[in-house]
């Protein structure tokens, strides 16, 4: 009985730490990704034959595909 509960707490824990770990690697990029198509929108609507909000979202989108990835492995 004592085994089986070891195993249950370290199973918890090991998850919880991998979500936090997950979250914390995760948390940045949103700030990042809000900020950077904030500023190429506002460029975009100021000098009108750019489409530099396209661009920055084609990069943001390349850049997304490993932690993609790591959340269906995860989840």
């Amino acid at each position: 009985m004592l085994n089986w509960i070891k195993k249950f707490i370290m199973h918890h824990l090991l998850y919880s730490v991998l979500l936090l770990v997950l979250c914390l690697g995760i948390f940045p990029f949103i700030i990042l990704y809000a900020s950077s198509m904030f500023v190429a929108q506002s460029l975009d609507q100021i000098s009108k034959g750019k489409k530099l909000a396209a661009a920055v979202d084609r990069v943001w989108t390349k850049i997304g595909v490993p932690y993609d990835y790591l959340v269906q492995a995860v989840g």
